[in-house]
């Protein structure tokens, strides 16, 4: 409201002028610079989020979630998916196959030695073990997932193992690789078998071999 004090003026200059006065309010202004920073400080946050996340799509944990999802009709084959991954991938798996069919035939001559008294050796007992056998069998192709998924772990050791060898022997690298699968898959391979079925046998508490009969 006016209070009247430019009417002194008003008489001595004989006019009819009043002083305007304009008020800013600062306080709203600071409001509007404060939200301005917090959609600053949420944009920045964004783009740390989506780099956090591109990041971890790239990570071993990633790449072995691919692996456990199914094959469509234009992507790659799992197999595929692992020779991207590479050689060392494939060798992995091919050890990790190997092992579970050392355990699978283990535990299917424990099962058939405990069931029958008989060592699958036996004179009639082979088709039998092989019933048992298919059993387990028809287990692995369920897990196999879980092979594909800890070959992938495994590769990074396998990898370790052939530079070793081509350190120590300063060979090539296929020759490293000969080596390695030659131990791992060939002669870790029967070490296994050999292993298991001897615990397996003992367990069972039947002989391999079956005694002769005179």
């Amino acid at each position: 409201m006016c209070d009247g004090s430019h009417m002194a003026h008003n008489k001595e200059c004989g006019d009819n002028v009043g002083p305007l006065i304009v008020s800013v309010d600062t306080k709203k202004k600071e409001e509007e610079e404060v939200v301005e920073e917090e959609k600053a400080v949420v944009v920045v946050s964004s783009s740390d989020s989506v780099a956090t996340i591109e990041k971890t799509t790239s990570s071993p944990f990633s790449k072995l979630k691919s692996i456990f999802k199914k094959d469509n009709k234009e992507g790659p084959t799992t197999k595929e998916k692992l020779a991207k991954m590479g050689l060392s991938a494939l060798l992995s798996y091919g050890w990790v196959s190997n092992m579970s069919y050392a355990i699978t035939l283990s535990l299917s001559w424990y099962t058939h030695s405990k069931k029958t008294g008989l060592s699958p050796l036996a004179p009639g007992q082979w088709k039998p073990f092989l019933a048992v056998y298919a059993g387990f069998y028809v287990f692995t192709n369920i897990i196999r997932p879980l092979r594909f998924g800890l070959s992938v772990v495994v590769s990074q050791y396998f990898d370790r193992f052939v530079g070793f060898i081509e350190r120590k022997s300063g060979w090539g690298r296929k020759a490293s690789i000969g080596v390695v699968v030659f131990l791992a898959n060939v002669c870790g391979t029967f070490a296994a078998m050999g292993l298991g079925v001897g615990v397996a046998s003992t367990l069972a508490g039947v002989p391999i071999f079956p005694p002769k009969v005179v």
